[in-house]
Formats: C-alpha cells, structure tokens, sequence
C-alpha cells in the first residue's frame, strides 16, 4: 500500500471512529499554503522511518474538529484546541506505523507538537520525501503530510 493510501485509511477510520466528522480525502486538489489562521500538529518518527506527520489546518477547521472530538461548543482556537489537534496527530502517526507493511519495524513516536499562527511552512531538514493528502469537511479543507527520510530501506517495501 503506498503512503497516501495508508494516510487516506488512517484519517478516514480516526474520524468515523472518534471524531464523528464525515470527511473525504481529495486526490484531485493540489496541496497548496493555507492563507490566515492556521495550526500545524506535527509528530517525529524515529527507527527504520525517519521524518515527521504533519496535519495543516485552517483555524476554523481545527475548531469544528475539536468541537466534534469532545462534543463541545467551541468558539475559537484555546488550549482545548491545541491539545486535541496534537492528539489527532498522534492517533494519525500511530495509525500509519500500525498500516506500514513491515510490522516489525522499529518505529518511534515523538511527543506531538502544534504551531499556530499565519504564513510559516513547516520543513524537513535534509532530503525527505514527501507524500500530502487533502481531505475535506463541512468546516473546509485540510492537508495530512508525511515527510520521510528512509534509514532502512522501508520506503523501497512499501
């Protein structure tokens, strides 16, 4: 299965199964930057697979997501906010290393991280490659991104 394949299935389970939002990964959209308030999560891989997952999200996006995750009315980007994007990532990187095709794999997780704020990318160090799928929901567009650097040949299995 190649990675935007397992990305795809992973967002997709997390949100049927605890998110409770319906999204709908868009192959046909070109990633682009995102204009006005954003927050990226962001986790690190560690082992055989080195790099980050990275979800980008518009603030409005992050708010309804958040709300739907705890059931709650939610009026704009707080601690609450920050917290359940990180957890989203970590569901999300969890959920990839559980779909690789090696099981068997040494793959850590880092503590996920959130930046918020307007025009910043955010960027791998060295050469990575680099697989983003943009899903959508009512609430607007996000992007799931992986940047990988491969150590042990996982990247040529998969």
């Amino acid at each position: 299965m190649a990675y935007h394949q397992i990305i795809e299935q992973t967002v997709q389970e997390i949100f049927a199964s605890m998110v409770f939002l319906d999204i709908v990964p868009r192959p046909d959209v070109e990633p682009e930057p995102m204009e006005g308030p954003m927050l990226t999560s962001m986790i690190g891989l560690a082992g055989d697979l080195q790099g980050s997952v990275l979800i980008h999200l518009p603030a409005p996006v992050a708010v309804a997501i958040t709300g739907a995750f705890l059931g709650l009315e939610i009026d704009g980007v707080d601690d609450d906010v920050k917290d359940a994007i990180g957890e989203l990532a970590n569901m999300v990187a969890g959920g990839i290393k559980y779909l690789l095709p090696q099981k068997g794999q040494d793959v850590g997780l880092a503590i996920p991280s959130v930046v918020c704020g307007q025009g910043y990318s955010c960027e791998a160090t060295g050469r990575f490659d680099r697989t983003t799928v943009v899903f959508e929901l009512e609430a607007g567009r996000f992007m799931v991104e992986m940047q990988i650097k491969d150590s042990a040949g996982v990247l040529k299995r998969v």
